[in-house]
């Protein structure tokens, strides 16, 4: 239900009133410079300004604001489609032995299982989505910079259990989505039990995927402020802080033995067992 009609490159003096609006939306609605953090607080912003914007202005010739002929209009347009259409550009791509795809120069990780098959990514203005067997697999921030690689630790856990000698020199081991403590942790573990101290680490790390990464993370700073760098000491933790802890009732002191010899165990008779045997033990 829309018309095409096409204006030559470069040429704003054809489309001036268009011009014109964005100009005008960038001097009203984004001077002085909107203080936000992501793009769906800027998206934001921008929808309650337009809202009041359309409060306040009339349309031409009309004596009802924007915003009430708006509310006219609705009454006659389609529903939206069921589905949200996906502003995005679809790339299929080929995992490499290293779980990494290549979108515009940058690399970025998927789960070590899909090394060596076809993915598809979606590529929006803010993030990558790999999608595979028609199920997303792997989510990153979009990087706008050049031969980046950008790694979640959680897609290799598979592969370190296998090798985890290699968790030392890890890319996704050492970038700063990781927090400061998982590395002093797994150094204390590392010297003290070598490729063991390694293995039970990487046994820790997989456990976020039941608990999340904030009770984890939580855990590893308990554990480190006993000094005690061991696996046994965060599964105990962690058990705590999910309410898995087994508690033990303190026997009632009526019924708390003062001297085990007043306590007599019958012997047993093992000539009990020769009736099943058919056997006389006598």
């Amino acid at each position: 239900v829309f018309k095409a009609e096409f204006c030559n490159p470069a040429s704003g003096n054809e489309k001036g009133r268009i011009e014109g609006t964005v100009g005008y939306i960038r001097r009203n609605a984004l001077v002085p410079y909107p203080e936000v953090q992501t793009i769906e607080e800027l998206n934001q912003y921008l929808t309650d300004w337009c809202v009041k914007e359309a409060s306040r202005t009339h349309v031409p010739n009309k004596s009802e604001t924007v915003l009430e002929m708006w509310e006219k209009e609705k009454r006659y347009l389609s529903p939206l489609p069921p589905i949200r259409f996906e502003a995005c550009k679809l790339l299929s791509c080929k995992v490499n032995k290293t779980s990494l795809i290549t979108v515009d120069t940058n690399r970025y990780s998927v789960p070590c299982r899909f090394a060596g098959q076809e993915v598809w990514a979606k590529i929006f203005v803010d993030r990558v989505i790999v999608v595979a067997q028609n199920q997303v697999i792997a989510e990153h921030v979009r990087s706008y910079e050049r031969n980046q690689m950008i790694t979640v630790l959680d897609h290799y856990l598979e592969i370190l259990l296998k090798k985890p000698r290699a968790i030392r020199d890890a890319h996704a081991f050492q970038t700063t989505e990781v927090p400061d403590v998982f590395k002093r942790f797994h150094l204390k573990m590392r010297e003290q039990e070598g490729a063991a101290g390694d293995r039970k680490f990487i046994r820790l790390l997989l456990l976020h995927r039941d608990i999340g990464m904030e009770k984890l993370t939580i855990a590893f700073l308990e554990a480190e402020k006993t000094q005690v760098f061991r696996y046994e000491v965060v599964h105990e933790i962690i058990q705590k802080l999910t309410n898995q802890d087994i508690s033990f009732q303190p026997l009632p002191t009526d019924q708390t033995p003062i001297s085990l010899l007043d306590y007599k165990v019958s012997k047993s008779n093992i000539e009990q067992y020769g009736k099943l045997t058919g056997v006389n033990n006598k």
